[in-house]
């Protein structure tokens, strides 16, 4: 059976603009709606692998609804312009894909899907066909069809896609398609301002249309009153009474199936009528490399093959590696001098993406000697905000034409882009940052993602066991308050039981399909409506650390060495920290008891120690430096607890009167206040009102007065400039921060307000991690100490358990001194034989002095 796929444009650009952020091409368009349109084009062809598209837009003006209801839809804002910009853009891509776009004016996208779908349901090709209607919402439900027609939909921003058949309909609505206009005639519809019978939810109105059937029944038994009692009088008084206004409210919700229009399969052979070139040069234009190299998962561009090594010259004196294509290229004879290369300390290594070839050589026992030039992050460091670093697509951005795929010019390519890229660092004073953080860096994180830390799998699978336990024990607390059994992991059930059974009232935002949202921040401002809540938050939270850690992680460990690689992305935030990524080690939940219990099952080789040296309150003391606040620099060099002396500021009490609560809540405003906060936020943090929170961040800000005049002075150089830095220069863009768009202009001032205090507090980290690394590479033995992992401002190390003491001391020292700021850099260093158990320093030099 052949497959159509029918597009919702509008739905599918709209979804895109909202779940991405802003985006500009390289000649500076705004792009994130077009590309999230282009990405979930791809996915959807790669997963469906359909015969023939076709697409529908809406047209601007009032469609026949508005004609007959002037409210249809009245509550929608209206989209930022730049959403509406990239519709043309959208509509280019699908020309270049050969799809053919359907519009019609008066009339919704919906409708012409509808038309469309029941066209080729009547005249179908030889051999049937399966028709797939791809959306970004659900209205297009009532046109169901057992298997034939089906919906494909997204769940979650433009990644996470569901599809509805006939079961699934049923599996979510208890309903058949084709009652689905019944349905929203009696329970409205939000999103369009449909109103239904007014009191009548989901539930009730699932319940009334599967006991009748439909909307004609129910009418035609409660005139007969021959509901046989299964409805209330007062419910039966209101159904009647809103009579007039179900039907019309049904008529609104269905869609039209029988336009004019002008169709055939013919022209929706996309195969057929696709312009490879015309996709190349549009999606190069737009700069989405990425999305160029997933052309061949849809069959419109041939794998490229790989080549080893280019050996061309006789000399050795310089090597260049580019992973994008699996390539390395070396001018040299033969393979040795791949080794020798790196080892030498006069010769020069270039490449774009050099960890992994690095991380090669040491584990042949090869240390990096050289000095390094990394095309990838030099491209990373001028332009931090991209969302990838491939070699085509930093040249194209730098150049605007495309290298040559021949590997005899690649080479070429990679130097002159090297040139280009190294004129442009020096022109941004950013030359520092570069040779002496960025670069050597490299050969660091090569060195502990080949490390690697042990995890005793055994100790996870008992975590498993106590975890699910743990799930069916909270399952049933949920069940019980609830009344009834139902799946948590579903948000439509799930907020069915909350505000429909529960009648859980609270100001929570709407989806968009109108329902109201149970995502984790909407439910933590129910938190004290009802009990069910809290137990919810603690299931969902476990259930992730589940699936997302205690499951996955012993797949992820290497037998040959019982140990956990896990991969640092040094090009992965624009703030310069670093992420780690297959596993992502950066989101393990320490403070939950299972969290830690995860943190447990993580041990140090037998005959070593694992020594942790955590970085105390760095961005507090970051933020004290760079805005010369007198109190907090004063506090911080007296060693006061901060959170208590800024309780104290604030609720005008002594240090001593100052309660776990005012610390709490001055914990709160201390760091939300440089990631900018505002009193919304802070309200739900602290567990304060609005008002109060208000005056909070009042009296914050006339306390501590630097902190003040430092946000004021950032966010003017921000608009003047149009970007911020680091104190060592690391610089961050901030185009938003000319925008029209309000809320995007806010966003790029928060950012401006955080950079230069979360990125040098990364900039320090990096600094620390090269001395540390130095340091343990002068020692006479290297296998004393070894460097694991760095999370947050945390650094692990593996050190010979009778060193342990002696090492770590040695390298609190170091970390401590890396910078002088105003204020001192304090290192909390721990040690102990797993990464939860550890005990401070100054204990295990006790032990050592008895």
């Amino acid at each position: 059976m052949k497959k159509l796929i029918l597009i919702d444009g509008n739905a599918l650009v709209h979804r895109a603009f909202h779940a991405l952020p802003p985006l500009t091409s390289p000649r500076g368009i705004v792009t994130n709606a077009v590309f999230g349109f282009s990405s979930i084009l791809l996915k959807t062809i790669k997963e469906m692998k359909p015969d023939y598209i076709a697409a529908a837009f809406d047209l601007a003006g009032p469609t026949f609804r508005h004609e007959k209801f002037a409210e249809y839809k009245i509550h929608r804002e209206r989209a930022p312009q730049e959403l509406y910009d990239q519709i043309p853009l959208a509509k280019e891509v699908l020309e270049a894909f050969g799809i053919p776009v359907y519009e019609k004016q008066g009339f919704e996208a919906d409708d012409l899907i509808g038309t469309l779908a029941t066209e080729v349901k009547k005249n179908p090709p030889a051999g049937g066909v399966q028709i797939i209607i791809a959306t970004g919402d659900l209205d297009t439900l009532q046109l169901v069809d057992g298997k034939r027609v089906v919906v494909f939909t997204l769940k979650k921003g433009v990644s996470d896609t569901v599809v509805y058949d006939e079961e699934a309909v049923m599996a979510r609505y208890g309903l058949k398609p084709e009652q689905l206009n019944d349905y929203r005639g009696l329970k409205g519809d939000p999103s369009d301002n449909i109103p239904g019978v007014p009191g009548i939810g989901e539930k009730t109105a699932a319940v009334l249309i599967k006991d009748f059937g439909s909307l004609d029944n129910l009418y035609r038994a409660l005139e007969k009153k021959k509901t046989d009692g299964g409805l209330s009088p007062k419910l039966a008084e209101k159904l009647l009474k809103n009579k007039e206004q179900a039907f019309f409210s049904k008529q609104l919700s269905m869609l039209v199936i029988d336009l004019d229009v002008d169709f055939s399969l013919d022209k929706t052979d996309w195969r057929k009528n696709a312009d490879q070139s015309k996709i190349e040069a549009l999606f190069k234009d737009l700069g989405f490399t990425s999305l160029l190299k997933r052309l061949p998962e849809v069959g419109l561009a041939k794998e490229e093959g790989s080549i080893a090594i280019e050996r061309k010259a006789t000399r050795v004196d310089k090597l260049a590696f580019d992973p994008d294509k699996n390539n390395i290229y070396v001018a040299s004879a033969d393979e040795k001098t791949l080794t020798d290369v790196a080892a030498n300390p006069n010769a020069s290594l270039v490449g774009h993406g050099l960890k992994g070839f690095l991380k090669t050589l040491l584990g042949r026992g090869v240390h990096i000697r050289n000095k390094v030039f990394d095309t990838k992050v030099a491209a990373y460091l001028l332009n931090p905000e991209l969302r990838d670093y491939d070699f085509d697509k930093v040249y194209y951005l730098e150049f605007r034409e495309t290298p040559n795929e021949s590997s005899s010019q690649k080479l070429a390519y990679l130097w002159k882009l090297k040139e280009h890229l190294w004129g442009k660092i020096k022109s941004a004073n950013l030359i520092k940052i570069f040779e002496d953080i960025e670069m050597p860096l490299i050969k660091v994180l090569a060195e502990m993602e080949l490390n690697g830390i042990k995890v005793r799998v055994g100790a996870l699978k008992k975590l498993l066991k106590s975890t699910n336990e743990e799930l069916v024990k909270l399952e049933k607390k949920i069940y019980k308050l609830a009344g009834v059994n139902f799946n948590i992991n579903s948000p439509a059930q799930l907020g069915e039981i909350l505000f429909t059974k529960l009648q859980i009232k609270g100001k929570v935002r709407h989806t968009s399909g109108g329902s109201l949202s149970t995502a984790a921040p909407e439910l933590e401002k129910l938190i004290d409506e009802h009990p069910i809540i809290g137990l919810i938050l603690q299931y969902r939270e476990l259930q992730k650390l589940k699936t997302t850690y205690i499951e996955p992680f012993p797949l992820l460990i290497d037998k040959s060495d019982g140990r956990l690689h896990t991969t640092y992305n040094q090009t992965g935030t624009a703030t310069g920290r670093l992420a780690s990524q297959d596993p992502n080690l950066q989101n393990i939940p320490i403070k939950t008891e299972l969290g830690q219990e995860f943190r447990r099952a993580f041990v140090a080789e037998t005959g070593y120690r694992l020594v942790s040296l955590d970085y105390s309150q760095i961005e507090l003391r970051v933020v004290a430096h760079i805005a010369q606040d007198e109190k907090m620099i004063e506090a911080f060099r007296n060693g006061e607890d901060i959170h208590t002396r800024t309780a104290a500021e604030i609720f005008e009490v002594p240090p001593e009167k100052v309660t776990k609560e005012m610390r709490r809540q001055a914990k709160v405003l201390n760091f939300g206040i440089i990631y900018g906060m505002g009193p919304v936020g802070f309200a739900r943090a602290a567990g304060v009102d609005r008002q109060r929170a208000r005056e909070f961040i009042t009296k914050y800000l006339d306390d501590f007065s630097g902190v003040a005049r430092y946000m004021e002075k950032t966010k003017e150089k921000a608009h003047k400039d149009g970007y911020v830095e680091t104190i060592f220069g690391r610089r961050r863009q901030l185009l938003d921060i000319y925008s029209t768009i309000p809320q995007v202009q806010a966003q790029a001032e928060r950012m401006a307000i955080n950079h230069p205090v979360q990125g040098t507090a990364a900039d320090l980290m990096k600094m620390a991690m090269i001395r540390v690394y130095d340091f343990i590479h002068k020692n006479p033995a290297e296998d004393e100490a070894r460097m694991l992992l760095q999370v947050h401002d945390e650094l692990v190390c593996e050190v010979k358990e009778k060193l342990a003491p002696q090492i770590a001391g040695q390298l609190k020292k170091i970390m401590e001194s890396v910078y002088q700021l105003d204020i001192p850099l304090i290192v909390d260093v721990k040690s102990g034989d797993n990464w939860q158990e550890i005990e401070p320093l100054d204990h295990i030099n006790q032990e050592e002095n008895l």
